[in-house]
């Protein structure tokens, strides 16, 4: 049986992050961490720690991240999705979608990949003519093969070798690089 496509929005919820107002200030004692574009520009994961901190003093409860929900930066060349496991209090600012899978059948892991999928990117409408950005409704148009769980496991444990074996290989490489210039160093006394 051929693998059914869905749109994004068949199978998940997709709400845009909080709008704050006003320059954020990192306060020590904050209760609440926010995410911002900046957090995952460099990084493949959101790591709540190194996120600055604010205390929540708003009328309404914080629209805190759940474990397995998937932020997509909305604005820039790069639309990458980075699912969010963590426990502690996380909101992302309106920079992102929030993707919260609502099926049984969908792994929020395999929506992460399959929104990240160079074809998947490719498919975004993009607007705007400094800053590119995408709208919600192209994101929840986003067509989504949804194979058996079974498979969307096998594809994100696939995934993952695939990333063990690109830090291995950057690994190799630097060390090979500072072996050459020990090698070289050791050459020049000579």
């Amino acid at each position: 049986m051929p693998t059914q496509l869905f749109k994004l929005s068949e199978l998940a919820d997709v709400r845009s992050g909080y709008t704050f107002r006003g320059a954020l200030e990192h306060t020590s004692s904050g209760d609440v961490r926010v995410l911002q574009i900046k957090d995952l520009r460099q990084n493949a994961a959101i790591e709540p720690d190194k996120l600055i901190a604010i205390t929540w003093d708003a009328r309404t409860a914080a629209p805190l991240l759940q474990s397995g929900d998937i932020t997509v930066i909305a604005r820039g060349d790069s639309n990458k999705a980075v699912l969010y496991k963590g426990e502690q209090s996380v909101v992302a600012t309106s920079q992102f979608f929030i993707v919260s899978a609502k099926k049984p059948n969908v792994l929020p892991e395999y929506l992460c990949w399959v929104i990240n999928l160079p074809q998947s990117q490719r498919s975004l409408e993009r607007s705007g003519s400094s800053i590119q950005a995408i709208s919600k409704g192209a994101l929840q148009d986003m067509m989504i093969p949804l194979p058996t769980l079974a498979t969307q496991q096998k594809l994100i444990d696939l995934q993952q070798l695939w990333d063990e074996e690109d830090q291995l290989i950057v690994r190799l490489q630097t060390n090979r690089e500072r072996m050459l210039q020990g090698i070289y160093q050791h050459l020049i006394k000579d």
